[in-house]
């Protein structure tokens, strides 16, 4: 798969992702943080999962593991050697105290690919392993998030937990002066309207009017230029629904950035403050991914070394993002046992 197959892949994933989530509140959520740990665990699984971990993720089913690794390999790369921002990823594997070790193969994969390490843990003090854990995460992303898991999130039958942390802070480009920040009208629908804090700012942005996706696509840059961020308004006031199923659908987000081109643009953006909790378990069902979560036949035996009967019992992902005049904080963190 190469680059463009991939990022077109990671958009229609997203949108399906997002098109689960609650639509009636302010969501923040960070899809690709649940691709990279869904991704690692089809390195290491059999059928009934990995067919469905590669139709979810847009693999063909016949991928020998090779595009995982070369996509993912890249991505991880480019992450960590991206500039302008500042963006941390730290990537834990723990698993319970026993007799048992991760699979030489899939614990190299995860170091080189997706630079996780693996980590032992006693599951059984369930308070202690989630303070642990916990501490961890908030250490990761500067004590962005907090409270991944409860003090009786693990029990004795708690075998593998995934924990993907991320910490982003970017300054934009070109910076929103606050006093041009006022309150407007923001439409929650056709009836329900809100004043939140608007800010402003006239000048050249990369801009295009899709008529395919009757929505207009604005994309504002990060000191640095390497990342930036898109935002996307409907035409209608109630047309987000319409334009998110069609991205759902197939519809190529990634062909419609591409069309964008400079254009002196008055543009009024929201400052937002968005954090979201996440049952996967819920979630990812909902995209396909079954199996995983059957104790009878999850595909995941070979995860361990000697092999297992192993399946995930619980999946969470907390997110926050800030947007201001001087450009965005957020992370995410993500765990799955």
């Amino acid at each position: 798969m190469d680059a463009a197959a991939f990022s077109s892949a990671v958009a229609q994933f997203s949108t399906k992702f997002c098109n689960e989530l609650d639509n009636t509140t302010n969501i923040v959520c960070s899809p690709l943080s649940a691709e990279n740990l869904l991704a690692l665990l089809t390195l290491g699984s059999t059928d009934p999962a990995q067919t469905e971990l590669l139709k979810a993720l847009g693999f063909p089913d016949n991928d020998d593991h090779k595009s995982i690794r070369s996509t993912f390999g890249a991505l991880t790369s480019k992450l960590k050697a991206i500039k302008g921002v500042t963006l941390l990823v730290a990537n834990k594997v723990y698993i319970k105290d026993g007799g048992y070790e991760v699979e030489l193969e899939l614990k190299k994969d995860a170091e080189d690919i997706f630079d996780t390490e693996f980590e032992k843990i006693n599951f059984k003090n369930s308070a202690s392993a989630a303070q642990l854990i916990n501490q961890w995460v908030e250490h990761k992303t500067k004590n962005q998030i907090k409270d991944l898991f409860s003090s009786s999130s693990f029990s004795a039958f708690s075998l593998l937990v995934l924990v993907n942390a991320l910490y982003f802070k970017g300054l934009w480009k070109n910076q929103f002066n606050p006093k041009d920040t006022i309150k407007q009208v923001f439409h929650l629908d056709d009836k329900k309207t809100v004043k939140i804090p608007m800010m402003f700012k006239e000048q050249k942005f990369n801009y295009y009017a899709s008529p395919d996706l009757q929505a207009q696509l604005l994309e504002v840059s990060y000191a640095g230029e390497e990342t930036s961020m898109v935002f996307i308004l409907p035409d209608d006031i109630v047309g987000l629904n319409a334009v998110m199923q069609n991205l759902a659908d197939g519809h190529d987000l990634m062909s419609e950035i591409k069309k964008m081109t400079p254009t002196k643009v008055k543009a009024t953006l929201p400052k937002f403050k968005v954090e979201t909790e996440i049952d996967l378990t819920k979630l990812l069902p909902q995209l396909g991914i079954k199996a995983i979560f059957n104790k009878d036949d999850s595909g995941l035996s070979e995860l361990l070394s000697p092999a297992q009967e192993v399946y995930v019992t619980e999946a969470i992902q907390k997110v926050y993002i800030e947007v201001n005049e001087t450009g965005g904080e957020g992370g995410d963190g993500s765990g799955e046992k």
